[in-house]
């Protein structure tokens, strides 16, 4: 008998891929529904693109969506999510206290993922617009989006860390399943929560000086270009709407800016922004030394795509800002 039973963990990952296209394909269902599509139609296009070279982008693209599940929906991400939803959250609830009044205010998330801080920010009562680019992502939103607001805690199982075999410490890890989602959805929160999909930049010249609120989450630094990012944020409020943002500047493929801190702070200074004092318990003041900026943008560890199983620590000092459109 084999001191690890190495094949054995092999079989087990094989059953485990199977368990996991089983949600795969309830997605995908859901997808060609959603976007009147047949199966033949799918599989058509899939083999006119079997040469494409962005198959394994593809395959990549797909896991980093399941794997959101994690961080969104589940118990197993709740510590991603303590770290950074409630700045936004409390800063929500401070601009808006009146409950009633929010069900007139229109918050836009760009780069929404699988859209948990979108509809977390809709049980407040706001009319809550998420926006996001990866279609992958958006197919897992949608499906997310249909459940019924019946549908029972905890009721779907992912397996989400047999991609990825590095750092972890013990096989039983690697293989163990994720529960999800970790709440029952609202039908109320559902009713005021709405999914664009597409690129940011363009997807909402027609609703120029429409929004109350953006709120950007890991987002402004997926840019090709930052300033067009800051240029359509502000574009999209109404004057006076505010803008809150955090998370790192870890610049995305092919960028054509990568500006320091210092220096996306000074643009959206120029493009018309005014960065408001932010409270002391939302992190280190990453601008003491500057008079102008001292107290409004702070710092604060959070983590991204975290198994805390793991033997590794993905995190940042992530930024946090409130400013308000001049």
């Amino acid at each position: 008998m084999s001191t690890v039973p190495y094949s054995e963990k092999l079989e087990k990952t094989s059953a485990l891929i199977r368990e996991n296209d089983i949600l795969v394909q309830k997605i995908v269902d859901h997808g060609l529904s959603y976007y009147d599509l047949t199966l033949t139609e799918l599989l058509s296009f899939r083999s006119a693109h079997k040469n494409d070279t962005r198959s394994v982008a593809d395959h990549s693209s797909v896991i980093q969506s399941l794997k959101h599940f994690i961080r969104d929906w589940s118990a197993a991400g709740s510590h991603e999510r303590d770290a950074t939803f409630p700045q936004i959250l409390t800063t929500l609830e401070s601009l808006y206290p009146d409950p009633v009044g929010r069900e007139q205010k229109k918050v836009l998330v760009p780069g929404a993922g699988l859209g948990r801080l979108s509809y977390e920010i809709a049980a407040m009562g706001f009319q809550t617009v998420a926006n996001e680019y990866s279609f992958y992502q958006n197919l897992a939103h949608l499906w997310i989006l249909s459940l019924p607001n019946t549908t029972q805690r905890e009721s779907f199982k992912l397996y989400p860390f047999i991609n990825w075999w590095s750092h972890q410490r013990t096989t039983t890890s690697l293989l163990r399943g994720v529960a999800f989602p970790d709440t029952e959805l609202s039908a109320l929160a559902l009713e005021k929560l709405c999914l664009i999909d597409g690129d940011f930049t363009t997807a909402f010249y027609a609703e120029a000086s429409s929004y109350d609120v953006v709120v950007t989450l890991f987002f402004i630094d997926t840019a090709r270009n930052i300033v067009d990012y800051l240029d359509k944020i502000h574009a999209a409020l109404k004057p006076g709407g505010v803008w809150i943002n955090l998370g790192p500047l870890l610049y995305g493929t092919g960028p054509w800016l990568e500006p320091s801190l210092d220096e996306v702070l000074a643009i959206a200074e120029n493009i018309g922004f005014e960065l408001v004092p932010t409270e002391e318990r939302w992190g280190a003041d990453s601008f003491a030394d500057v008079e102008a900026w001292r107290g409004k943008v702070r710092g604060a560890f959070a983590g991204y795509g975290w198994d805390q199983d793991s033997l590794s620590r993905n995190a940042y000092s992530a930024q946090f800002w409130v400013a308000v459109k001049k």
